[in-house]
């Protein structure tokens, strides 16, 4: 077997707050490979965004090692992280965090504005727009877009460098039963491309779309048959 893409080792993090210090995460072990479609699970507040934004790196555990590619990221400075999550990390937020009153195509190119001038996209901007359904609205304003639309903009924006590690936190949590169907089947055409996908979900219509499904307890995560 290939190595991991990406391996947490003894992973805790904890927040100090006015009651004292708070351990969301306690030890916590996880090897994701690529093509892994990872669920997971657990209600709010269990610790899922918190992991997200490690496996990110938009946050440092407290204890603990990160791997990247079998690189140790801890040894890595915030112009090291930054040029990681550019190339090849995509994540799609609770939050859709898209400018409003730009085009629904601008907002995919966003993630260009990261990387060298001359830097090339693995996929035409347009195509993906077209793969989510929302060819004939690139030049639209984001802000009229629906909850759906929104959301499918951000896998378009998530996929334009085809990252090998892809993430997603609730991505069905505010829609509705169809466009819920819609995403989830979007996610796995997503994860035939080959990159190591996980999601955050207190959903358990995603256990279908998971090969590895894990659910949090008490700060650390068991494994479960999909």
């Amino acid at each position: 077997m290939n190595p991991p893409c990406l391996k947490l080792q003894n992973l805790c993090r904890t927040f100090e707050t006015p009651q004292g210090p708070r351990n969301v995460l306690t030890g916590l072990n996880l090897d994701v490979y690529s093509g892994d479609r990872i669920v997971l699970f657990g209600p709010s507040g269990c610790g899922k965004t918190t992991l997200l934004h490690l496996m990110a790196f938009l946050d440092s555990p407290s204890r603990g090692d990160i791997f990247f590619q079998g690189h140790l990221t801890r040894e890595w400075d915030e112009t090291k992280r930054c040029d990681l999550r550019a190339k090849e990390i995509g994540m799609v937020f609770q939050q859709f965090h898209l400018l409003p009153h730009h085009s629904v195509l601008d907002n995919v190119l966003l993630r260009m504005r990261y990387l060298p001038q001359d830097a090339e996209i693995p996929v035409p901007a347009q195509h993906l727009l077209e793969e989510m359904g929302l060819g004939d609205r690139a030049s639209q304003s984001a802000r009229l877009l629906s909850g759906g639309e929104k959301q499918r903009l951000c896998i378009a924006r998530a996929m334009l460098l085809q990252p090998s590690l892809f993430l997603a936190d609730e991505p069905t949590g505010n829609l509705d039963a169809e466009n819920a169907d819609r995403i989830r089947s979007l996610f796995t055409n997503v994860s035939t491309r080959g990159a190591a996908t996980v999601i955050a979900t207190h959903d358990e219509r995603w256990f279908d779309f998971a090969t590895r499904v894990f659910r949090f307890d008490q700060g650390q995560i068991v494994e479960e048959s999909p």
